[in-house]
């Protein structure tokens, strides 16, 4: 739920109009131009490009007005294809091609002719043609595989995989559709580029690609910490309940709301060049340890969430050594969300947003026999609180001896000024839409793979409709009634308890699972691979593999598991021991299984309400639950909670999907 480092948006009308005029005034990828070129494509229509095998081939851009556009599309083997069409009045012109099979490469040629008979050329090389996924959400799909994901750098060693394409789109809200695409270019995957691409989407593409032969490109329209209904259009929100009023403010006064995004953005900017600025430790003098902060308050780190700092917080503590180490780390623990860490003037830890703080060895050559000063600069971008340190991980270590760093530190928040107030405008309803999807909405996809939910836990009642809106609206945007759309459940997320209760998270996965009523969707269960301590799990091969299959079944109509067990059927019977439920699943396969010794995360209730933990055993393809303390079950739960222990499979090590009973009052 963090915001990027990418973070800022450039939103203005006036901006959007200069990105458009340069972006289609001047040749993505030109090597045969005679005059300076008023011919422009679209950008996405750019060298390394993937299009859709199998649909029509969609071309736009821009040239003179009402100048003749020729578009020729051949392959390496000499076959050819060239349509004409002449731009309107305001130089827009589209074209479409014929569906081509996967393959590839291939070359566009994209010539303008004009009144005065001058001609204009465009060239875009590599082409292939495969299958073209959108991936969107917020940071759970926006995460990089570079981001300290499990085996990530094996994953990047091997990546020489010249058929997939990424496409990022950059960050961009607006109060009123768009049309022009913020982003400029294709990157081939391999060992120097897919680092940065969607680890999520990697994984993807990766199986897809490596099980079908086909070329496989991910567009990715993400932006980190941002709600399912920012990615909705206003006209869909204008009918899901909850979401008509803003939706209709958005649409009614989009020239103020612009407004606002203007000056905020200016904000924006201003805010992360203060964050990367080095001006105040340029120089080193508070990186030593006879910098004067006598005028500092002490305050005592680490600091918990109710004592959080703000700003750019700079924190000094001295350490005194006996004698020279041979080998030295450090532990900060935690360094909410932002941070550096100096040892007598030299950084030995750089934390950004996706990075989780760890352990880190250095040169104890830094450190010397005395006086030793560590310095930290610290900073939270998301809601501006800032925490330094974590108990029992707060120390550095000198060979055999630790170092507690806890205590007593000089802390200022006055160094550098203060982190100018920027609100979340990209949490409004359609802006996203209007800036990072309705762009896209010409240009034919296979399916989209979606990861979101974080930002509406605690707005469940809502969400089933707004999820369902969003799908049916996307959809309608592509004009493709049956789009296929695969998207993961919340992962499990902060401390497991031992008693059932209510659960926020368990809520919203039950609204997103209510997604499954409409036609060619698919849900990634993925429970079993959350993080207790962190929002973003860093298991995104398992979820990537899971989308893989989602598609196989929904796209590439193949008959192989693709789901772990959903609940079928139930039935309450009454036996010497007392009353137990037994629970029937679709998606079975060969078989139920559990990973563990005993079966886990299911909850009874009797007339009272009262849950309690339940014992459950498979008996054939069925699930057997009782509860020594409910005589009378009247509801059931599994996987209901924040984080759960559930560990319920098929026999294709797919898990189950959590769900809740609620049975009727006689």
């Amino acid at each position: 739920m963090h915001s990027s480092s990418a973070f800022t948006a450039f939103v203005a009308n006036t901006f959007f109009i200069f990105v458009l005029l340069l972006g289609m005034a001047m040749p993505a990828n030109s090597n045969e131009q005679s005059f300076p070129s008023s011919l422009g494509l679209a950008n996405i229509f750019s060298d390394h490009m993937v299009v859709q095998r199998n649909k029509p081939i969609v071309i736009w851009g821009t040239a003179i007005a009402n100048s003749q556009v020729y578009v020729t599309m051949a392959s390496h083997n000499g076959a050819t294809e060239t349509l004409a069409t002449a731009a309107n009045d305001q130089g827009a012109w589209q074209i479409t091609l014929n569906a081509r099979p996967a393959g590839g490469p291939y070359q566009l040629k994209v010539q303008a002719q004009g009144a005065n008979n001058l001609h204009d050329i465009i060239l875009v090389n590599d082409i292939l043609v495969g299958d073209v996924w959108l991936a969107s959400g917020q940071s759970n799909m926006e995460w990089q595989l570079g981001g300290d994901t499990t085996n990530w750098q094996q994953e990047v060693a091997a990546s020489d995989l010249p058929a997939i394409r990424f496409f990022k789109l950059d960050k961009r809200y607006s109060a009123s559709p768009q049309t022009d695409i913020p982003g400029r270019q294709w990157h081939v995957a391999g060992p120097k580029t897919s680092a940065q691409f969607s680890a999520v989407a990697w994984h993807f593409a990766k199986r897809y690609h490596l099980q079908t032969g086909i070329p496989v490109a991910i567009i990715d329209s993400t932006w980190g910490g941002t709600p399912a209904e920012a990615w909705t259009s206003t006209e869909a929100l204008l009918s899901i309940e909850g979401y008509q009023t803003a939706a209709k403010d958005m649409q009614d006064n989009a020239v103020k709301w612009q407004q606002k995004f203007v000056e905020n953005s200016q904000l924006e900017q201003q805010k992360w060049q203060l964050i990367g600025s080095e001006q105040a430790y340029q120089d080193g003098k508070i990186l030593r340890a006879d910098f004067d902060d006598g005028h500092w308050p002490l305050v005592i780190l680490p600091n918990a969430a109710n004592h959080a700092l703000s700003d750019i917080v700079w924190a000094r503590k001295h350490l005194y050594l006996d004698a020279l180490p041979v080998t030295a780390s450090l532990d900060i623990g935690e360094l909410n969300q932002i941070g550096q860490v100096f040892v007598n003037g030299t950084r030995v830890y750089n934390e950004s947003w996706q990075d989780s703080t760890q352990l880190v060895s250095f040169d104890a050559g830094l450190l010397r026999k005395g006086d030793n000063i560590i310095v930290i600069r610290a900073l939270n971008s998301w809601d501006n609180k800032v925490l330094i340190g974590q108990e029992k991980r707060f120390f550095v270590q000198t060979d055999e001896k630790r170092h507690d760093l806890s205590g007593l530190w000089r802390v200022s928040n006055q160094v550098e000024a203060p982190i100018p107030k920027v609100s979340m405008y990209n949490w409004q309803p359609g802006v996203l839409f209007n800036g990072m999807i309705n762009p896209l909405t010409a240009f034919p996809i296979q399916g989209v793979i979606w990861y979101q939910g974080e930002n509406n836990v605690g707005a469940a009642a809502l969400y089933a409709d707004l999820f369902k809106g969003l799908i049916s609206d996307w959809r309608k945007q592509w004009q493709t009634p049956n789009l296929p759309f695969l998207f993961v459940q919340l992962a499990s997320y902060m401390q497991p308890k031992s008693q059932p209760t209510q659960s926020a998270w368990a809520e919203l996965r039950e609204a997103q699972a209510s997604a499954l009523t409409l036609p060619n969707t698919a849900m990634v269960v993925a429970l079993d691979v959350g993080d207790a301590e962190d929002i973003h799990p860093r298991d995104k091969a398992s979820v990537g593999q899971r989308l893989w299959l989602a598609a196989q079944h929904l796209v590439l109509q193949q008959n192989t598991p693709y789901s772990g067990p959903v609940l079928d059927s139930y039935s309450t019977e009454l036996t010497s021991k007392g009353a137990q439920m037994r629970l029937s699943f679709s998606h079975v396969y060969q078989g139920l299984k559990v990973k563990g010794e005993s079966l886990l995360g299911f909850a009874m209730a009797g007339q009272d309400g009262k849950f309690f933990n339940a014992e459950a055993s498979i008996i054939g393809n069925e699930v057997v639950v009782s509860s020594a303390s409910v005589a009378q079950p009247k509801a059931l739960r599994y996987g209901w909670a924040d984080n759960s222990p559930a560990n319920l499979y098929n026999s294709a090590d797919l898990p189950a999907a959590p769900f809740r009973i609620e049975m009727p009052v006689e």
